[in-house]
């Protein structure tokens, strides 16, 4: 098994629900991700909600299941992805190439080399925050793992906005996140029932982010695209 170097980082639910207060309340509401021109995206495909307690300690996310992160057609899939620390990320290769996935973030860097068609590389994951991915091979692939302690986490994938349920009443820290948009903070109290907003993300950041190879230099063109 191949392991995080560092020690030390919504999916609707990450762990098992949390037995909630009887006062326990929601937060919901539409996420618009406008895109340069003003125009909505009609997807919120990629985008992460998180909402974390200000005033309280954050509840326990308890181990989230193994990830796994294919690498199909030259591509990441999923493109972003959520676990806890400590969690198991797997990389199967589906292609009929090589790939090399690799990270540079601090706290949970990792490098799997060259593996070949039908392996599937594990990493474990160890420290809260946003991990890179990319393939040493091909340039163009990039994804997002987000390492998170709040069991309050959600990929917004197929809707038009997030639903926090049994939260505890306190003051809270809302985040949302897409890979174009970058983060976006908003503070929100909840109470005892049902607290609504509406939030709106700008997508400005190219759909590929710019990044070097594992050893910090250019990609090279490849000699022969049908076996890269």
């Amino acid at each position: 098994m191949i392991r995080a170097f560092a020690t030390g980082l919504c999916l609707a639910t990450l762990a098992a629900p949390l037995i909630a207060p009887l006062s326990a309340g929601s937060l919901q509401g539409p996420v618009r991700l406008r895109e340069k021109d003003g125009r909505l995206r009609p997807s919120l495909k990629d985008c992460v909600a998180m909402l974390e307690p200000l005033e309280a300690a954050v509840p326990a996310a308890g181990p989230s299941k193994p990830v796994t992160i294919r690498t199909v057609g030259k591509q990441f899939i999923p493109r972003v992805a959520l676990a806890t620390p400590g969690t198991e990320v797997a990389f199967p290769n589906l292609d009929h190439i090589l790939h090399n996935v690799f990270s540079v973030t601090q706290g949970n860097r990792f490098d799997t080399g060259h593996y070949k068609p039908g392996d599937a590389p594990k990493v474990r994951v160890v420290n809260p925050g946003l991990v890179k991915l990319y393939c040493n091979v091909h340039h163009q692939m990039n994804a997002f793992l987000w390492v998170v302690t709040t069991p309050f986490a959600q990929l917004l994938d197929g809707r038009t906005g997030l639903a926090f349920d049994q939260v505890p009443p306190g003051t809270y820290r809302l985040r949302l996140w897409h890979p174009e948009s970058g983060e976006k903070t908003w503070t929100v109290k909840i109470g005892s029932g049902l607290t609504q907003g509406a939030w709106d993300l700008d997508a400005s950041r190219p759909p590929l982010e710019p990044h070097k190879n594992k050893f910090g230099r250019d990609y090279a063109p490849p000699a022969d695209d049908r076996n890269y």
